[in-house]
């Protein structure tokens, strides 16, 4: 894709002239070779011009050491012109470069590269300032593409990467879609309620809670050849990368898709190629300070690429070698003597995994943008070469053309479901899809349903009932049921019908008999449902002909009115402090009492049932738990948390044990403490109650009356 030069231009701009002017003049002359003493404002647009001028820029590179050359290859090799000068350092150090950070220095002097300021900086004095006052490892630098495009091609000096076998049975390639698809699995899920993130870059508990009991974002996908940690995390951190989540205030928002979604597949795998550096691109790293300072994954991953594209096109590597020649030369893995206790613990987490991190990246992330083709050989190791999509995007290969995928590729069901099969899908269609309806399951083929809250949320979002219906219908494989457009238009109108009172009163009466008596005694309301009134001036209503069980002024924030009983999932409603939106909220997770069963009070019971179906309306467990804060003044009841989570808990363990009772919780922390004694010990059960297992029952009788105790076992054996 061609770089927008306008808007590069606009920001070599804004960079040049934060430039004090003697570093200004110092850039250009080195870019330029001026003749004479142009004005500041001339010399910038020369500067701006001179990037557009591939013979300038041709002859600039020629004068740069093999070194700094490599650099600028690099950067455009990895599509991406944005890099931290930790990483680039990195690099520089695996392909025998002795003082990467010099290399960055001379680059920027030479005016081929550029310091990413803060908005904050108003002026710069010189370099040297800037990398002194920012520290070096949150340091960015940029460059513009036109110098990237003309330093691809060069050597890079990189050894060549051995050959081996291809594989034995089948060759492995994604098809390019699973990320796509989860991007808007988590576009829905902050639809639904903004993720919020904590002042040091975390998620807040509850949203930690949504990501990780999301069964679409942490299922595997159809073809996955490893298991990727904390993929739902890393899924919502790639949306916020890519703008598909916008941060406010805290908060990541729904945000619109990339352009290049809309481009076609092969412009949408670039842009996701593009961005990998900007992510928290590793494994094992529990918080943001770690994954800044601790991360060596994008210089990594960018090498063992371009170590695996030395070979043809039809060659094979072993993952193994791929790995082994990270290992040995990549400055994370080769210098663990001079590692912190932090950086050492996380290296022994890294060590800890199945696989090496490499290739477990290459595996799942990596093999999911279509950039390797992955087999097992005769031994049944892991074998690996780049795609031709792979070597597109690392710019050592033509655009590969796709097939033509069927336009017709949706199957529309009376029940509202739509199948969706992946090899006619476009990550624009699933854009399109993914603003009117939900997401219930990822495979060959994927599944959706529309629902009211979809369908409403896509009109609000600007969409028409047209646009809908041209969707389903252009990508159907056969007409779409009558049943389903009629339900889509009735939708549609409950919305266009909807009517706004800036202000008004709402009344409520205990049945819909009163509701009739008082509109025909004259009371000038419109009815809104069987027992409820709006009037629209409170001033046109005399109240001496109400007799008033409460009153609610809603715009103060909801009125604790109800009642958790015994069970944890029966809820009844106070009617002297309720409103009329408690009931609306209940009905969306419980299912009503009657009245007759429970002496006449408005009841309502939270069940399996009906926590799925306020789920599949969007309503998630942080929704529940404020809910229940606001409205009963107490967190979730544990019922209700079981109800929500027992289908994620580990199975439960039905064991006989022998229980050692002792005579207070000293003792127990005492046996729990001593060397003698915790050893034998399972686990403590309760205060002074600790579980033993059969085998350790008799030495722990003999170390317990060494110690003084004696062990008074019932009538009957080795009970408790």
């Amino acid at each position: 894709m061609a770089p927008d030069s306008s808007l590069w231009n606009r920001r070599l701009e804004g960079t040049l002239r934060v430039y004090d002017e003697p570093l200004l003049r110092q850039v250009a002359e080195k870019l330029l070779r001026p003749r004479g003493q142009w004005p500041v404002d001339e010399l910038i647009g020369r500067c701006q011009a001179a990037y557009e001028n591939i013979a300038t820029i041709d002859r600039r590179l020629k004068e740069l050491q093999p070194a700094e050359r490599r650099l600028l290859a690099l950067l455009g090799h990895s599509g991406q012109s944005l890099w931290q000068i930790v990483h680039l350092v990195e690099m520089a150090t695996v392909l025998g470069d002795e003082d990467g950070l010099q290399s960055v220095r001379n680059l920027l002097q030479a005016g081929l590269l550029f310091p990413e300021l803060p908005e904050t900086c108003r002026r710069l004095r010189s370099f040297n300032h800037w990398f002194t006052q920012s520290g070096e490892k949150r340091l960015a630098v940029f460059s513009h593409p036109t110098v990237l495009a003309r330093a691809i091609g060069e050597d890079l000096g990189l050894p060549a990467c051995p050959r081996a076998s291809g594989p034995k049975g089948s060759v492995h390639e994604a098809d390019g879609l699973e990320w796509p698809l989860r991007l808007s699995v988590v576009w829905q899920l902050a639809q639904a309620e903004p993720l919020r993130r904590t002042q040091q870059g975390e998620f807040f508990k509850r949203d930690q809670d949504r990501l990780r009991n999301d069964p679409l974002l942490n299922h595997q996908p159809a073809d996955h050849l490893v298991e990727l940690p904390d993929s739902a995390f890393w899924t919502a951190e790639l949306a916020s990368v890519l703008g598909i989540l916008k941060e406010a205030d805290g908060e990541w928002r729904a945000g619109e898709a990339p352009a290049p979604w809309h481009q076609g597949l092969l412009p949408m795998l670039a842009c996701l190629w593009a961005v990998l550096p900007h992510t928290s691109f590793s494994i094992g790293i529990s918080t943001q300070e770690e994954a800044e300072s601790s991360n060596p994954m994008p210089s990594a991953i960018l090498l063992a690429l371009l170590y695996l594209s030395r070979l043809d096109e039809n060659g094979w590597a072993k993952l193994q070698d791929v790995e082994r020649w990270i290992s040995k030369h990549h400055p994370y893995w080769t210098s663990q003597n001079s590692r912190s206790e932090r950086r050492k613990q996380h290296l022994d987490r890294m060590w800890d995994l199945e696989f090496h991190p490499v290739s477990i990246f290459l595996l799942t992330i990596i093999y999911q943008l279509r950039m390797v083709q992955v087999g097992k050989a005769q031994n049944a190791e892991w074998v690996i070469q780049l795609s031709p999509i792979g070597r597109w995007l690392l710019g050592i290969g033509p655009m590969p053309v796709l097939p033509a995928v069927p336009s017709q590729t949706l199957l529309v069901q009376p029940n509202l479901e739509i199948v969706a099969y992946r090899q006619g899908l476009t990550p624009g269609l699933i854009e399109r899809l993914s603003c009117f309806a939900a997401w219930k399951s990822l495979g060959p083929a994927c599944l959706l349903q529309v629902q009211p809250e979809t369908v409403y949320r896509a009109l609000e979002s600007g969409l028409t009932l047209s646009n809908i219906q041209q969707t389903l219908e252009q990508s159907s494989t056969r007409s779409v049921p009558p049943a389903v457009l009629e339900m889509l238009r009735t939708w549609t109108a409950k919305r266009d019908r909807l009517s706004i009172y800036p202000s008004g009163t709402l009344f409520e009466f205990a049945h819909p008999e009163d509701l009739n008596d008082a509109l025909t005694r004259g009371l000038p309301a419109t009815r809104l449902s069987e027992r409820l009134a709006v009037v629209a001036s409170e001033s046109a209503v005399d109240f001496r002909h109400f007799r008033l069980s409460g009153t609610r002024d809603y715009a103060l924030p909801p009125e604790k009115c109800v009642d958790i009983d015994s069970d944890g999932v029966t809820l009844t409603i106070d009617p002297e402090r309720s409103d009329l939106l408690v009931e609306t909220e209940l009905r969306r997770f419980a299912e009503f009492l009657n009245q007759s069963d429970n002496n006449g009070k408005r009841q309502y019971r939270i069940t399996s049932a009906s926590l799925a179906a306020g789920q599949d309306g969007g309503l998630g467990i942080h929704s529940l738990e404020e809910w229940f804060q606001q409205r009963t003044g107490r967190s979730l009841s544990p019922a209700v948390r079981l109800l929500l989570t027992a289908p994620y808990q580990p199975a439960a363990a039905l064991k006989q044990q022998l229980v050692l009772h002792v005579a207070s919780s000293e003792v127990a922390d005492g046996l729990l403490q001593l060397p003698e004694t915790r050893t034998l010990i399972q686990h403590r059960l309760g205060p002074g109650s600790l579980a033993i297992a059969p085998e350790h029952v008799e030495e722990l009788r003999r170390r317990i009356e060494q110690l003084g105790l004696t062990i008074h076992v019932p009538t009957g054996g080795n009970s408790d």
